[in-house]
């Protein structure tokens, strides 16, 4: 295998609870060609002093507000010296001979883009799933299909060329927080690229690490946003004749949902949602027309990658199966 600088990229957000064992197991790992890029957005819970203290070889990059986590990336690997970039969530871990099994496997393989396995953060249960998206951008994991095509690759660790990330846009900054790896998977196969996870290498992720678990406003109101303009940058317009009329009336419904259980705020998110597009709608248009130009894959064909059916209700089908158990 021929040595190759990697550039371990992780983004934090008062996540200090997360990065003693993350950097830990990167500094054990048994491949010594790597640097560790930590952009911390604005952090109040001393992870940039625990850093400095406990980790002195760790280039720190100390934004002076939140810029998110596709902004954040992006400054990463913008100051990234190496050929490879290893995309880290903060909340996970990996064994010593995980850096030199993504590299070895990429290096000898077809692919432009690769993700590991998850694992539980306590190394109990493992999650093998074909990641997808609806036609209306809701992404849908599939267990019981393994043998299919993902259409993206989660976002929690990636590994690819810097040359490929800097030639295909990468995240777009417009994206704050939640959907940024699912828009660039999109344009990376409308560009016809490679990628696929690799089942025999494992990530240790505790998920939710910087947001929580729950129905929360600002979650919401991130895919609110992000996902109308993934769809409005993504689609040929013949496309969207029909598809964001579906969506809106999609989310009619689900505001009315949220406001017959008493969450205004939820509501509210998906209104804020279409704002924030009107008010971007210039930078998307923009960002639309590089996209449309380049494309390389027909529409019929990004179409036939996605799941076809509503995500939603598969997502609604399965949490309520899941407590139907535990009842």
């Amino acid at each position: 295998m021929k040595n190759k600088l990697v550039s371990v990229i992780l983004v934090n957000w008062n996540g200090m609870k997360w990065l003693d064992k993350c950097l830990k197991s990167l500094m054990d790992q048994d491949y010594n060609d790597f640097e560790i890029i930590l952009v911390d957005n604005a952090s109040s819970d001393g992870s940039v002093e625990f850093v400095q203290k406990n980790f002195p070889k760790v280039r720190l990059i100390v934004n002076k507000t939140n810029l998110g986590f596709a902004s954040g990336n992006n400054i990463g690997i913008n100051n990234a010296k190496g050929e490879y970039i290893l995309l880290l969530n903060n909340d996970t871990w990996m064994k010593k001979d995980f850096l030199s099994n993504m590299l070895k496997f990429y290096q000898k393989n077809n692919y432009d883009v690769i993700a590991p396995r998850e694992v539980g953060y306590d190394g109990k249960k493992q999650s093998s799933y074909i990641s997808k998206i609806d036609p209306f951008g809701h992404p849908v994991y599939l267990f019981e299909k393994k043998d299919e095509e993902a259409f993206y690759l989660v976002g929690v660790c990636l590994f690819f060329n810097k040359k490929i990330y800097m030639e295909t846009g990468g995240f777009d900054d417009n994206f704050f927080m939640y959907c940024e790896e699912v828009d660039w998977f999109w344009r990376l196969n409308l560009l016809k690229k490679k990628f696929a996870y690799v089942d025999d290498i494992h990530v240790f992720h505790a998920g939710a690490g910087s947001t929580g678990e729950g129905i929360k406003y600002k979650v919401f109101l991130w895919r609110n946003q992000n996902t109308l303009q993934m769809l409005l940058k993504n689609y040929k317009w013949y496309n969207l004749l029909w598809i964001l009329p579906v969506y809106f009336l999609q989310n009619i419904v689900e505001i009315l949902f949220f406001l017959m259980f008493l969450k205004p705020k939820i509501s509210l998110s998906y209104i804020q949602g279409w704002w924030f597009n009107i008010r971007n709608i210039n930078r998307i248009l923009e960002k639309r027309k590089l996209v449309q130009e380049n494309r390389k894959l027909h529409e019929l064909e990004i179409i036939r990658k996605m799941y076809l059916g509503f995500g939603k209700l598969k997502h609604l089908i399965a949490y309520n199966d899941a407590h139907l158990v535990k009842l």
